[in-house]
């Protein structure tokens, strides 16, 4: 009889807790910020806007027009439930993320103030499951002391010197690439049109120059480790507007992510090995027994295999892995994704492919008159047209449109109190077209807004946010500037 009792009183609890947290506290929390000014879509019941969001995603993708080329207000086709509930409540309000209240906004000193904490008030957290399993708990996930103890050892593959050595490992992957499409171009013959998949081979490009520099690795076994990734990523993207339920449920496509996850962690730890063993025989043939100072170099000095949990400078097996994964993934894709786009840019605009061409081959011609054939840095400083042709590169499509933080207690953003767990979602492509930071061309290509630096390029010193911002803007931001010019050998 009392275990009967104790099992109803255990199952009522539970009720009451499912009550409050899917029925009474969403409701409330929607109260409390329409009381403050901020409105929104209505909750509900578990599955919160994600149904709408999808409805609204899938007419979009239905019913567009192709884009046009002269156009670079892609943000509709990008993001389309936002564009529009951005038009119905304004440039700050909330959705739901199944339970969770999420505030979506456009005002930059908002974001400004999420992104600029310190105090660990708002931290990273994808909440999709799939997300977290493709980049694991590395870098970008991390937070706290974890985050501290994995940049530690991370930062030193991103110093000065060690960037400097990529330039000659990224000039001889490009002058591969480009011979091998003047080849292409060649077979074709003057009579046929060569069609060339330029995001294919940017891409293999990229993956080819960040599994040498940072992994020491065969351009195959980075090309084999990235392809797995990319299939992840397309599975976290299609689901992104379920319902949360299916988040956790073993379905078949969160089956096959941990298959693809499986193989992925099992290739890592071949390179891993490789490393050691490459380690223990340079040391009993008399060498100096380091492990190399690229980035996989450095995480195996900080390797503690018998470790469960990381401490003291120290990276345990699954955070070794976690941290190729994040650099393999985020680091490869945003880099090709801008150097694609560029390309298109300047394939649209001759005017300014013809300044780029004149800068770049003047600076790399190599023919005794003062250029050289590999970039350095002192030449990179000079290749100013270039440099604003990417940053605007970078503020039309930057490679990430969209970031979100969690509040981890109550907070007050621009005189609005947030409750604790409530999500910020910060759309990066969005906000760097805004006009009223921007200015009138917002949508336009316009690279010389960009001829003062950076901080002049807006109405804020801070508006270009493709790297984040703050503590915890992108680690690796002078690496990828340095490949991505260096490209355009």
């Amino acid at each position: 009889m009392n275990s009967l009792v104790a099992a109803l009183l255990a199952a009522l609890l539970l009720l009451l807790l499912a009550a409050w947290r899917l029925v009474w506290r969403p409701r409330a929390v929607a109260r409390s910020l329409a009381r403050q000014g901020v409105r929104g879509l209505p909750y509900r019941f578990l599955v919160g806007s994600l149904p709408e969001a999808k409805r609204l995603a899938v007419a979009r993708r239905r019913g567009a027009p192709p884009l046009d080329a002269g156009s670079h207000d892609i943000m509709p086709f990008l993001l389309p439930p936002f564009h529009k509930w951005v038009a119905d409540y304004g440039r700050t309000f909330v959705y739901w993320i199944g339970p969770v209240p999420a505030i979506f906004s456009v005002d930059l000193e908002l974001i400004k103030e999420v992104l600029t904490d310190r105090t660990g008030l708002f931290a990273k957290d994808f909440m999709l499951p799939i997300l977290k399993v493709l980049l694991g708990n590395g870098l970008i996930l991390a937070n706290g002391d974890d985050w501290k103890r994995h940049r530690k050892v991370v930062l030193p593959a991103f110093n000065h010197e060690r960037i400097k050595s990529m330039s000659a490992v990224t000039a001889e992957a490009t002058e591969q690439m480009t011979r091998r499409w003047c080849d292409q171009i060649l077979q074709s013959g003057a009579q046929r049109a060569t069609e060339i998949r330029v995001d294919r081979a940017i891409s293999d490009l990229t993956a080819g120059i960040i599994g040498r520099v940072a992994f020491g690795t065969r351009d195959q076994e980075a090309g084999e480790v990235l392809q797995l990734l990319h299939e992840m990523q397309a599975m976290g993207a299609a689901a992104m507007l379920d319902a949360p339920i299916l988040w956790y449920l073993p379905t078949r496509r969160n089956l096959k992510v941990r298959r693809l996850d499986k193989l992925v962690r099992t290739k890592i730890m071949a390179m891993m090995e490789a490393r050691v063993a490459a380690k223990d025989d340079a040391t009993c043939g008399g060498g100096g027994g380091g492990y190399g100072d690229d980035l996989l170099g450095l995480m195996l000095e900080a390797w503690s295999p018998e470790r469960q949990t990381g401490s003291d400078g120290k990276l345990t097996t699954q955070e070794v892995i976690d941290e190729c994964k994040t650099f393999f993934g985020a680091g490869q894709e945003t880099t090709a994704t801008l150097l694609v786009w560029a390309m298109f840019l300047l394939s649209t605009h001759p005017q300014w492919q013809e300044k780029v061409r004149e800068e770049v081959l003047r600076e790399f011609s190599g023919d005794g008159d003062g250029g050289v054939g590999v970039p350095n840095t002192d030449v990179l400083a000079r290749l100013k047209h270039l440099h604003m042709v990417l940053l605007e590169t970078l503020r039309l499509y930057p490679p990430i449109v969209f970031i979100q933080r969690t509040a981890t207690s109550d907070a007050v953003l621009e005189g609005v109190k947030v409750p604790r767990g409530t999500a910020v979602s910060i759309p990066i492509g969005m906000l760097q077209r805004d006009k009223e930071v921007w200015g009138s061309d917002a949508d336009e290509f316009n690279p010389m807004r960009f001829k003062n630096g950076v901080s002049r390029a807006a109405r804020d010193p801070n508006a270009l946010l493709a790297f984040s911002l703050g503590p915890r803007a992108c680690t690796g931001r002078a690496s990828a500037s340095r490949r991505r010019r260096s490209s355009w050998r």
